[in-house]
């Protein structure tokens, strides 16, 4: 009898956890402590376990939309909350699943919700950026990065640096990668930096951000020198292009 109380203890802490980050009703917990241990049964079949076994996958064109029990379970506590927490979420899963144009509504309706909810913002502007759309990307992460310059440690500004530059607006890019590269050691931001310089005639300057790639990358660790091998051989291969070698 003792392990079953323990047992059914462990459990419901585990369904009030579970009730707190999903942000349920605070009735549920009233519920799970004082109908020990039904209530917590009745949380995991109501709601932690609800519309588990269905799924739906459709494909349209080249994109495969995908139905999970878990995008199921949030569309039904978006049916009776509303909440921009639950919104938030929906979009983070068909952003992660590369739906880019099927997370665009919700990151809207959570943003509607809580206008200072800057996951769901950053989550807007990377589906922008899946779907090509540069510009209203670079929107949102302007004002992003004016609420938190280092959102995201630095990978906010920086994405904001990619959407200008592939979104053909060289001046605000370089900007924008000066402002990165002054901070954090993106070597995709000192390459893309780099071309811009080119671009512009400034080779000599162009140069000299190649080799800071290849002077960074003799102290880095091993996992990281893997991480950024790619963008140390196209520096490697631009300074071979404009005539210098290195050992």
């Amino acid at each position: 009898m003792d392990l079953f109380i323990i047992v059914s203890f462990i459990f419901m802490v585990w369904m009030c956890m579970d009730c707190l980050s999903r942000k349920e009703h605070i009735i549920w917990i009233v519920i799970m402590l004082f109908l020990f241990p039904i209530g917590a049964v009745a949380y995991y079949f109501m709601v932690k376990n609800k519309g588990e076994g269905r799924k739906l996958s459709l494909v349209t064109g080249n994109a495969k939309e995908v139905e999970t029990d878990e995008t199921i379970q949030l569309k039904d506590l978006i049916g009776k909350f509303h909440k921009a927490y639950h919104y938030e979420k929906l979009g983070q899963i068909y952003l992660e699943s590369r739906q880019f144009d099927r997370a665009l509504e919700p990151f809207r309706e959570a943003i509607q919700r809580d206008s200072e909810m800057l996951e769901a913002k950053y989550g807007l502007a990377k589906s922008f950026h899946g779907l090509g759309r540069f510009e209203e990307a670079a929107e949102i992460l302007e004002n992003l990065v004016k609420e938190d310059k280092k959102y995201d440690y630095g990978n906010a500004i920086f994405g904001l640096a990619e959407c200008y530059r592939l979104g053909g607006m060289e001046e605000k890019a370089l900007e924008a990668y000066k402002t990165v590269i002054d901070s954090y050691r993106f070597f995709k931001a000192y390459y893309h930096y780099g071309k811009l310089l080119e671009k512009k005639g400034e080779n000599e300057e162009a140069i000299s951000c190649m080799k800071s790639i290849i002077g960074t990358s003799k102290n880095l660790p091993d996992y990281k020198l893997e991480k950024e091998k790619h963008w140390i051989e196209e520096a490697y291969k631009f300074l071979r292009k404009n005539g210098i070698e290195l050992a």
